[in-house]
């Protein structure tokens, strides 16, 4: 079958061009009657985001079901579990929750009644950040390759998971079909932020690239769109640090989304409390500014660990009991829809109790819908860690990089570059500590 791969660095459009293909072979026929167009991603967002951008085109209305690879992975394999032998069933148990489907269902795409099967529903099959996929989510997109009309999307340098060997991947990528390569830039237009993000993506030296301007013995790096310096952090100056943040966003026009690699630095943490609860003045006009309330954006684990941290479950309680103890937290919806679920189970099938376990579960599958359906908080300022922001674009990015960014250079390049170019109008990184600006990510390594 034909494929087709696009392939370029951050913010040239592949997103689009992916869905742009994609309307041209639906406009020329390639879906018949009762057919649809299957759309894969890896991540629920990356998969919001490309449910989104179909469901805008007419082409494709109440034609496409977008899912993410683990998703269609179960499916497939409770659809056709008639064809799973001991064999295949022995090896998914020896993989985790979310790798085991897909490795059986990378098996049955290996049997051409299954492939065949597919194709006849999904004859068109769209997949985006495919620079993402392991073995098992590959092996699924070579299966689904040998009977359906493939349109694919990657950018090996986006790869956020160290350690990964994607030479496979795209190699096989650029040999399946047509490849188109991306090079103008669509996210942004500037200049200063172009060039900073090349810069890392080459391994070449930032500052290089940007004018410096040194104001009482304090240097910045400056460019159209983008700016860099470092900055004192430690637990007993972070007010110093939150000094900065609030400034930069005074500056600012619409929405600021703070990026780090390490959601877990104390340091950090500090210091956005002081800029989510402190107003700053400043010294040589008394205008004030701040504070700036933020939301942190959480992967959906994150999210669930911090609702039902404040909750002591009994071991087993009554309906009664348990309404009573998550009331007080019934402002989340996730916590409303878990009271909601007992009380259906308690009127539709008798059930009094339900244990610790239960209710735990019943709490982090809400948080797992709202956030599959799109449902999560959104709006005004956020926070993030760089991988969470993966595939998405904002107004405007700080990006925090502190001492505990760890991984190999090359490593260290891919998530710099990856918080860069998520911004549509203005980046600053600001360097957490003094003299790390002539190391890796921001220059080449010493030999």
């Amino acid at each position: 079958m034909t494929f087709d791969f696009f392939e370029g660095a951050a913010g040239t459009g592949k997103t689009h061009n992916l869905v742009g293909r994609a309307r041209e072979l639906v406009e020329d026929g390639v879906l018949g009657e009762g057919h649809k167009l299957l759309a894969l991603t890896f991540m629920n967002g990356a998969r919001r985001r490309l449910d989104t951008r179909l469901g805008e085109s007419p082409a494709f209305r109440r034609r496409f079901d977008c899912q993410t690879f683990d998703v269609f992975a179960r499916t497939l394999a409770a659809r056709r579990r008639s064809l799973i032998t001991p064999a295949m069933e022995a090896q998914a148990a020896a993989l985790n929750e979310f790798d085991g489907p897909c490795a059986l269902s990378a098996r049955l795409l290996q049997y051409q009644a299954v492939q065949q099967w597919i194709a006849r529903a999904f004859p068109l099959v769209l997949v985006d950040e495919a620079q993402d996929l392991d073995e098992y989510r590959a092996a699924i997109l070579r299966g689904l390759s040998s009977s359906c009309r493939i349109v694919a999307a990657a950018d090996a340098f986006q790869c956020l998971h160290a350690g990964r060997d994607t030479a496979p991947l795209m190699g096989w990528l650029e040999s399946a079909g047509q490849t188109h390569r991306l090079t103008l830039p669509r996210r942004t237009n500037q200049q200063g932020l172009l060039a900073a993000a090349l810069a890392v993506r080459e391994g070449r030296d930032v500052k290089a690239v940007l004018t410096a301007k040194t104001f009482k013995n304090s240097t910045t790096w400056n460019g159209a769109g983008f700016r860099l310096f470092e900055a004192p952090a430690t637990n007993a100056n972070h007010a110093l640090l939150a000094w900065s943040i609030a400034n930069d966003i005074a500056q600012r026009q619409g929405q600021v989304v703070i990026l780090t690699p390490d959601a877990g630095s104390a340091i950090i943490r500090a210091t956005l409390t002081t800029v989510r609860t402190k107003q700053h003045t400043r010294k040589n006009s008394g205008l004030t500014f701040g504070p700036y309330p933020h939301t942190w954006d959480r992967h959906d684990n994150e999210e669930a660990d911090a609702l039902l941290a404040g909750i002591a479950l009994p071991e087993m309680a009554s309906y009664a009991d348990l309404r009573a103890l998550l009331t007080p937290q019934a402002g989340h919806a996730a916590v409303a829809q878990a009271i909601s679920r007992m009380d259906r189970l308690r009127r539709a099938h008798g059930q009094a109790g339900f244990t610790s376990a239960q209710v735990n579960e019943f709490v982090r599958e809400s948080v797992r819908n709202r956030s599959r359906l799109g449902l999560r908080q959104d709006r005004g300022h956020l926070a993030m860690t760089i991988q969470r922001a993966k595939n998405r674009e904002f107004p405007n990015v700080i990006l925090l990089w502190p001492h505990t960014a760890t991984g190999s250079a090359e490593h260290l390049r891919r998530l710099l570059y990856n918080g860069i170019t998520r911004a549509q109008n203005h980046c600053t990184v600001i360097v957490l500590g003094q003299g790390r600006l002539n190391t890796p990510p921001f220059a080449p390594s010493v030999a």
